[in-house]
């Protein structure tokens, strides 16, 4: 392979030339060691396993798979063959697993125990042409992943260049239908870059939890790509366990961490944590929602770091707004000013407008240029979407914030009713959608209420023609083949009817003042 551009394959390889013997990747579960010359060999294997039966450059892969050895050599070898990377969410049930494959068309799917019994009811249903599993009991219609990386180890002949597709990460739509964020490998690399530089990382001196899933760009991009492209150690945590999470940390010197607030509060609370040496940790940041001052005060405590951060990103357009130490000045709400590799904006709500920039302290939606070499290249198959979302060359986020006087940043809600629940992204509709279907349901909104585990539930206000209590809605939605689990209501209010305009459109506002 001939590298000589600014690509995933690129910083990989650098960092295996630079440290071939020191480790890559340890599995936290199986003690599973990769050093950076091991896991170049295993790429190259997977990457000619998968060649072999059929994907080519420019071919989708799909990943359905824990935070495991595997989904990173898969996701590598995708890159090295200049194939597009597919990983989604392993909690997806039969309809959202379909609804992907459908959407994203690959020629290959590489998947796990945790969804195999699913896949072998809708294989036949798919245009998939090789399935792959990682596990023990391969169903017959797939190959074992030890026999796609049986293959040899010599690398691909295969250039890949900054405006290849690097992969595709779905993203939930405001309807409930995902949208597959196309990024190309300018901006799967810049989002490495501009993330160790916004978390002073250093070459050859960073250890990782490997917690964030590797379906969501935090965990991609943000820890597994930015440990191998620095020839730092990715620990793979396939099943959070926070016990395990802090003799981790104290065992193989984790030096930064990056979670969201739930993950941050479940750590220092897991149990013997006092008995553990943790002062290796040195950078803490959190993302997906916010992080109130009691529990910042907890961590920083526990942890005892030189760094504390709140970064700001979505699918479409992550990164770190700037380099803002929350430890030397800042509230926990605040992000920095735009960083070097970012132009964004505040506007005036529901404008559609770049140029109407509203003034420092009011509130507005946060937009990035699509300039920044971080930025999508647009929505899969969604090109109207696409075009709903971009306005005169500026991406509109759905995010609304506001400019304080020091020129920082925070991030008050969303323009339109999203839930986040533990960095996860829940729109109510489809929600909404899954209990309307119960035959005794008339109607139903759906909003998100604070929680002090999660940062905001799902609760659901129901109006019904017969007797039906909280009990049997929720069993309802657990056995839905649509809608994942964590996206089920853990509150439920009964009214007579909800509040709705004119146009019958559900006045949340009112749901949320109940």
């Amino acid at each position: 392979m001939r590298i000589n551009t600014f690509t995933i394959p690129a910083l990989f390889s650098q960092a295996v030339e630079r440290t071939p013997e020191k480790d890559a990747i340890i599995d936290l579960e199986t003690d599973e060691r990769l050093t950076y010359g091991e896991l170049r060999e295993e790429v190259n294997a997977v990457a000619n396993g998968l060649h072999r039966r059929g994907v080519e450059k420019g071919d989708y892969v799909a990943i359905c798979l824990k935070n495991r050895p595997e989904h990173c050599i898969t996701f590598l070898a995708c890159q090295e063959l200049g194939a597009v990377a597919v990983p989604f969410n392993f909690r997806l049930k039969a309809e959202g697993i379909e609804y992907t494959l459908a959407d994203a068309e690959p020629t290959a799917f590489v998947f796990g125990d945790t969804i195999a019994e699913t896949v072998s009811d809708l294989y036949s249903d798919v245009a998939v042409d090789t399935f792959v599993h990682v596990g023990e009991r391969t169903p017959s219609f797939a190959t074992p992943f030890d026999d796609i990386r049986a293959a040899e180890t010599d690398r691909p002949d295969v250039t890949v260049t900054p405006d290849d597709l690097s992969v595709i990460q779905y993203s939930s739509g405001t309807t409930g239908d995902p949208k597959g964020v196309e990024l190309d490998q300018l901006a799967s690399a810049s989002r490495v870059v501009l993330n160790a530089y916004g978390q002073q990382f250093r070459i050859d001196g960073e250890t990782m939890l490997g917690v964030m899933p590797l379906y969501h760009t935090v965990g991609l991009h943000g820890i597994l790509c930015s440990m191998l492209a620095l020839s730092g150690t990715y620990l793979c945590q396939p099943n959070f366990d926070p016990e395990r999470c802090v003799d981790a940390i104290s065992e193989y010197d984790v030096t930064a961490l990056h979670e969201a607030p739930t993950i941050f509060k479940k750590l220092v609370e897991a149990d013997g944590i006092d008995e553990y040496d943790l002062e290796s940790v040195r950078v803490l940041t959190y993302s997906g929602a916010p992080m109130d001052s009691t529990l910042m005060e907890q961590v920083t405590t526990q942890f005892d770091p030189d760094y504390l951060s709140n970064q700001y990103g979505c699918t479409e357009a992550y990164g770190p707004l700037g380099q803002l130490n929350l430890l030397d000045d800042g509230e926990p709400t605040e992000t920095g000013p735009a960083n070097f590799l970012q132009a964004t904006r505040i506007v005036e709500l529901e404008s559609n407008d770049p140029d109407a920039v509203v003034e420092q302290g009011t509130e507005g939606e946060l937009i990035v240029s699509m300039e920044s070499p971080i930025v999508f290249s647009g929505y899969h198959n969604k090109p109207r979407v696409t075009d709903a979302a971009i306005h005169d060359g500026w991406f509109f986020t759905g995010d609304v914030a506001y400019e304080t006087s020091e020129g920082r940043t925070v991030i008050t809600g969303r323009s339109d009713d999203m839930i986040i629940s533990g960095g996860e992204n829940i729109y109510p509709a489809e929600v909404e959608d899954e209990i309307a279907a119960h035959p005794a349901v008339l109607d139903v909104g759906v909003i998100g209420i604070d929680d002090d585990t999660w940062g905001e539930i799902p609760k659901a206000y129901v109006v019904c023609d017969e007797d039906v209590d909280e009990e049997t809605l929720d069993q309802w939605c657990k056995d839905s083949s649509s809608l994942p689990d964590f996206k089920r209501p853990r509150r439920y209010e009964f009214l007579e009817s909800l509040p709705r305009n004119a146009s019958g459109k559900i006045l949340r506002y009112k749901l949320r003042s109940q």
